[in-house]
């Protein structure tokens, strides 16, 4: 009896510590194998009690890895380092910091780890249930910046103080609260935006594109739950390059209205912390320092491809 319960036991601390070490992105669980397999032979020889000890360390192994590991510090990492230029790839690296965020490889668009992630980030930030309000979300922000106007943030670098407004040509009137920046904030946007330290005032234009972050976003969500197919997610993640080509020109210039649009994000605090630290904002950080980042790697102006039908036809030009 005492045989049979501890092979029970066994068995089921053994499958959950094979699916935390799956999930895991380090390579650290699997060095629980050892201990596994002495379980398995201590209760086949007919020796239960022996195998408790071994039982209680594989849960605190596999109880540990799921802290430990979902608080892994931000880290720029590719799955393929040598994968060929694409559209995909080209608009995954634009939304590279959530994905850095979580310490994940930002060249993967459709990642099925993450679809627990997903489906939770979808239903409270965007009330994104399945494929149709997937699609009406997607329009939704396309349509919010092909007919909304073209703000500026301005950032007052002495009080820390930053609040968006209407070109100057438009009327320059202001747009929404003023947001209290930290100094560590502060200087990071003075840094990114190569503004001289007697500057006073930043002013970046077109910020609020930004936001196509989120539709990217949203793509890699659709096509990690299936409810997108490849062409699909193809053609929308070319048209999101497309308009992103249009209106920066360069890694850099979309670093600097990443930066600011993301300090007025309302679910920044929501997306963003974890364990007292935005996650995002230091990805930001490392996505503009660091060499192996795709905004010091990939060309901003590379050609997109065409999208091929599902009958196997190209639709869309050539930039």
């Amino acid at each position: 009896m005492l045989t049979a319960v501890s092979g029970v036991i066994g068995a089921l601390v053994i499958g959950a510590w094979v699916v935390v070490a799956w999930g895991s992105r380090r390579r650290l669980p699997w060095l629980l194998t050892p201990v596994a397999l002495l379980i398995v032979v201590l209760v086949a020889v007919g020796r239960p009690g022996w195998a408790l000890l071994p039982v209680v360390a594989l849960v605190a192994g596999s109880f540990a890895e799921l802290v430990v590991g979902s608080r892994e510090s931000p880290a720029v990492r590719t799955k393929d380092p040598d994968a060929p230029l694409s559209t995909e790839r080209w608009a995954a690296a634009v939304a590279a910091p959530f994905r850095v965020a979580l310490a994940e490889p930002w060249d993967v668009v459709a990642r099925p780890s993450l679809r627990r992630r997903y489906r939770r980030v979808l239903e409270r930030q965007w009330a994104v249930t399945d494929r149709e309000s997937l699609l009406a979300a997607v329009d939704g922000l396309q349509e919010e910046l092909h007919s909304g106007p073209s703000l500026d943030l301005v950032v007052d670098l002495r009080a820390g103080i930053a609040k968006s407004r209407l070109p100057q040509d438009q009327g320059g009137h202001s747009t929404g609260a003023n947001v209290r920046l930290t100094p560590e904030q502060t200087d990071r946007l003075r840094a990114v935006a190569d503004s001289p330290e007697a500057d006073e005032t930043v002013i970046i234009g077109a910020f609020q594109w930004w936001k196509s972050v989120h539709v990217i976003r949203l793509v890699c969500a659709g096509a990690s739950l299936d409810w997108l197919s490849p062409v699909e997610t193809q053609t929308l993640l070319r048209r999101v390059a497309s308009d992103l080509q249009r209106r920066y020109s360069s890694w850099h210039q979309l670093s600097v209205a990443f930066h600011a649009g993301y300090l007025l994000w309302p679910e920044r605090g929501v997306e963003g912390e974890h364990g007292g630290a935005d996650r995002v904002w230091t990805a930001l950080g490392l996505l503009t320092d660091d060499p192996r980042s795709p905004w010091n790697l990939l060309p901003w102006d590379m050609p997109l491809e065409r999208v091929i039908s599902e009958g196997g036809v190209a639709s869309g030009q050539e930039q």
